[in-house]
């Protein structure tokens, strides 16, 4: 499957994606206010913590040798088996510690203990979660994209049901629980979408030889480390700052414009996540990689580009469409968020290439030091500018990340001489 039909499926599932996210933020907006909000994103951020943990981050590396050895049965069938056996083997650790320390947490997260019991459903169900992560990766790696879509367009349709269900009847309670309930609902539902594959059966995931292929994985563990675990514990921190320096109502305003570029950037990371990983993975030419990128460019940016001065345009339609009038003040944040959108995306077309073949030293040490530069950035600024300098500290970061992306891979791929990865 090429780069403009991925692009047009997640364009699908993207569009499905938003309008639920759409009705759920609305629903939440309206009902628990910007205080509630910034809790919700709270717990999403240490959903995504929790998420990579349970499988020591190894998604990535999942997929990159899946997609390289897709036609040799014996080599992914030992891939599928250690991955699920890292996956339950830390899923299990990883609840464990979350029940002991959920009222830690909880007061960490939330600033009271009244949500621990949230904490006790998710070390119950987190094994459930992180095992149907490898179904979606596997989907992923052999390119069955439109099971992997389709799943997931399930998956959102379902948890919008369930958000509005749990939040109309418990307020933000009820929305922290239908978030851990909308992963479970997926595992069923990749089960249903995975059956018919060639790839799924019960031996594949019971073959495992001593090959190097588990140190291979867990080089992906510093990774998945350094980008999603360190990036939102930044995030949680920032949002506990925000309460602290300004007000939890600002926090929200905060969440409320990440996650508007979240929603309309989903069409372009589904994308580079299902297409490109795959893609570069397999590639072992620098001039095919050079061509491939240049695709990259030529097609993804536009769209970014169109869709982020779309959003700038309708942004005072967007907020009455999705929050309330409590949420007006974010109107002055749009446009230094944007502006980091368009870079951050223009950024992730190369740095996905660190991914893709497994430069864990590179990724590691630009990962740390772009994490720690947003927070710095975001500390100055929300000191000097008040809340609108967390969008000019995002902006000015992917600036900077861009630029360094371009200085690595100028003579990866550009100017040295052609040959093999």
């Amino acid at each position: 499957m090429d780069l403009k039909r991925t692009t047009l499926l997640s364009a699908i599932y993207t569009s499905i994606r938003m309008f639920t996210a759409m009705i759920s933020v609305k629903v939440m907006a309206y009902l628990v206010g910007p205080s509630g909000v910034a809790y919700v994103g709270q717990f999403q951020s240490f959903l995504s913590i929790t998420n990579n943990t349970s499988n020591l981050g190894i998604g990535n590396g999942t997929i990159k040798y899946l997609s390289e050895y897709k036609d040799d049965p014996s080599k992914y069938s030992n891939i599928l088996s250690i991955s699920l056996l890292i996956t339950i083997c830390s899923s299990s650790i990883l609840a464990l510690l979350i029940f002991i320390f959920k009222t830690e947490i909880s007061l960490y997260l939330f600033n009271t203990t009244q949500y621990d019991f949230i904490l006790l459903i998710l070390s119950l169900t987190i094994v459930l979660y992180s095992s149907a992560q490898i179904l979606s990766h596997a989907l992923n790696a052999f390119q069955e994209i439109k099971k992997l879509l389709l799943a997931r367009i399930a998956a959102s349709i379902i948890g919008l049901i369930s958000t509005l269900f749990f939040v109309f009847f418990w307020g933000v309670q009820g929305a922290l629980i239908a978030l851990i309930i909308s992963q479970c609902i997926g595992f069923f539902i990749l089960i249903i979408a995975a059956r018919t594959s060639s790839w799924f059966s019960k031996a594949n995931f019971l073959k495992i030889k001593n090959n190097g292929s588990a140190q291979k994985l867990l080089k992906f563990s510093l990774m998945a480390f350094c980008s999603i675990i360190l990036l939102n514990i930044r995030q949680i921190y920032l949002r506990n700052y925000i309460i602290l320096e300004l007000s939890p109502e600002a926090a929200g305003h905060w969440q409320a414009i990440w996650k508007i570029s979240e929603l309309y950037l989903t069409i372009i990371t589904s994308s580079l996540a299902i297409y490109y990983l795959p893609k570069l993975s397999s590639i072992q030419d620098k001039r095919e990689l050079k061509k491939e990128i240049y695709k990259g460019y030529r097609f993804l940016l536009p769209i970014v580009l169109v869709l982020s001065t779309l959003i700038f345009i309708s942004r005072d339609l967007i907020i009455v469409i999705l929050f309330t009038e409590e949420f007006s003040t974010i109107r002055d944040l749009f446009l230094y968020q944007l502006i980091g959108d368009v870079f951050k995306i223009a950024s992730w077309i190369l740095s996905f290439l660190m991914l893709a073949k497994a430069m864990t030293k590179t990724y590691i040490i630009t990962e740390i030091i772009f994490i720690s530069l947003f927070l710095i950035l975001a500390l100055f600024f929300v000191q000097n500018s008040g809340l609108i300098g967390m969008t000019q500290a995002f902006m000015l970061t992917y600036i900077l990340y861009f630029l360094t992306m371009l200085w690595i891979f100028r003579n990866l791929l550009f100017y040295q001489k052609n040959k093999a990865l």
